[in-house]
Order: C-alpha cells, then structure tokens, then sequence
C-alpha cells in the first residue's frame, strides 16, 4: 500500500458523476456526492500506452529542470455557468498520491485559480504560489490558502500549465513543475515555446487513441433511453413520434424527458436542449437499443 505523500508516478483514470449544481459561484463545490471520483479504464487507450506517452513527455520536462508533471483532459471543461468540471482523464508523474485525492475528489480543482487563467488563455502560464516571485498570481486576490500551503509544503508551487484543445472539442492542461525557483533564464519565450510544442505533441498522441468514454463528460450523467428520447427531440419531433420511434408509450417517453431535464437542471424542454447540446450529449454515437 502507497504511503500518504509518497510520490505518485502512475497514471491515474479519474470519473466523476453527475454534479449536483446549485447556483454555483466561485465557492467551493457541494460535497460528497458532487465531487466523487471513480476509476475508469478507457476501452482504447490502455494504460501502458498512456504511460509511455507520459513518459516521454516527463523526460522532456525534466530537459527544462522540472520534476513533475501533470496531464488532464475534459471533454467538456466548463458548466453552462462556468465552473470547471473535473477533468475525465488525469494522469502525473512525480506528484503526491493525495494530490489527485484533493483535486479530484475534495474540490480543489475548482478551487486552483491556475486552471482557471491557463483554460482562458492561449499562451502558457508561469504561475508561482510564492509571494516574492512574479508570476500570473501575483496581483490575483482570495487565493485559497488550502491550495497554497498544500503546494508550497511539498514544494510544488511553481510551475508552467499550457491548455491544448482535444481536437472537435474538449480541452487538456499540461503542468510542468520546478521544485526550487528556476534561473530566470527558463522562463524565457524560447522555453514556453518548446513546453507547448511538447504539450501540443503530447495531446495529439492521447487524441490519436482516446476512447469515446473518455470523451464524454461525467458531469451529467444520462440513460441511454434519456440520450435518445433527447436526440429524437432535438431532431424535431413531439413526444408521440418519439415514443413511435422507439416503440414506446408517450407516457415512458415523457418520463424519460423529465428524468433529463432534472439531471440537467433544466426548467423547460428548450433549455434541456441547450444544456445537452453543451455537454455534448446530443453528438452522435455508435447505435444502441437499450432495454426499459
């Protein structure tokens, strides 16, 4: 059994269920059930695989003196109200086994501020929790001090993160961390190019063989049956073609309906289409004909 704090240098598959959002804000998110985490495999991508992809990139970060790093992907980063979703796909190298434990599982995802500024900006971010360094942090307020003590004890508080759209959509992050304060010189634009090029590579060889259930969001989690009552509805027809369509009665089809639109914290059918749509739950997928 791992120590708590010992180095985690395995790939780690984070799923998350649905969240249950209630007016969020920029708080911390509801807990236990909004942020817990299961293990999940992808179908295409195996671990070895991701491991070596992993691998290679850890040896390209420790060219630029760091000793960690961290790769996460979200098919879908954002809810309608802008909160960060907790990525689907997280895998590390050099990092605390209980880190992913408080990022994935007790909120400090949402919490970071540097997913945040990294997910809005096209250019990498040098970001440093040390109030003498200058970094993208240095004028940001209400840090969470959680995030900040946690990083800084275990030395992990200075680092590059650069987001990399996955293709149609989707977005990855990659952190590269430096232990000790990097010469001035590693941060110049010569550095942050060769980091994002070394991030865009990365992302392009997960994409190449990511499985479709890393590609769908966790955030929301419907039945089959409710996806395709949705997408039978987003093609424009009522509820009775529908149940036609799948051989149902109007009254399952209307309860299939209502089911979503609660899960999706919708007050109406045209909002739960808009909400769907944003999470991707309306792209189309390989035939199923689930049983009721």
């Amino acid at each position: 059994m791992k120590r708590a704090g010992a180095p985690h240098n395995r790939t780690c598959f984070r799923k998350v269920p649905p969240l249950a959002f209630k007016g969020i804000g920029l708080g911390k998110p509801d807990r236990p059930e909004q942020m817990q985490v299961m293990n999940a495999k992808p179908k295409t991508l195996s671990n070895s695989e991701l491991d070596r992809k992993v691998d290679r990139a850890a040896r390209s970060v420790a060219k630029f003196g760091m000793q960690a790093l961290i790769y996460d992907f979200s098919p879908v980063p954002f809810t309608p109200e802008g909160e960060l979703i907790t990525p689907t796909l997280l895998a590390s190298r050099n990092i605390p086994g209980e880190m992913a434990q408080l990022w994935c599982n007790d909120g400090f995802y949402q919490l970071d501020p540097v997913q945040k500024i990294a997910l809005a900006r096209a250019r990498p971010v040098y970001w440093s929790y040390h109030a003498d360094e200058s970094s993208e942090l240095s004028n940001r307020r209400n840090i969470p001090a959680e995030v900040a003590d946690f990083l800084r004890e275990r030395k992990l508080a200075r680092g590059i993160t650069v987001a990399v759209r996955g293709g149609t959509r989707g977005l990855a992050t990659v952190t590269g961390i430096w232990n000790e304060r990097p010469p001035e010189r590693r941060l110049d634009n010569e550095l942050a190019a060769a980091f994002t090029l070394m991030a865009h590579e990365l992302q392009d060889e997960i994409m190449a063989s990511i499985s479709d259930e890393a590609m769908m969001t966790t955030a929301v989690r419907l039945t089959p049956r409710e996806m395709e009552c949705l997408r039978l509805c987003a093609d424009g027809q009522p509820d009775k073609q529908v149940a036609h369509a799948l051989d149902r009665s109007l009254s399952t089809v209307i309860m299939h309906m209502q089911s979503a639109m609660k899960k999706l914290g919708a007050r109406n059918r045209a909002q739960t289409l808009a909400r769907a749509a944003h999470y991707g739950l309306l792209d189309p997928v390989p035939s199923c004909r689930p049983n009721l």
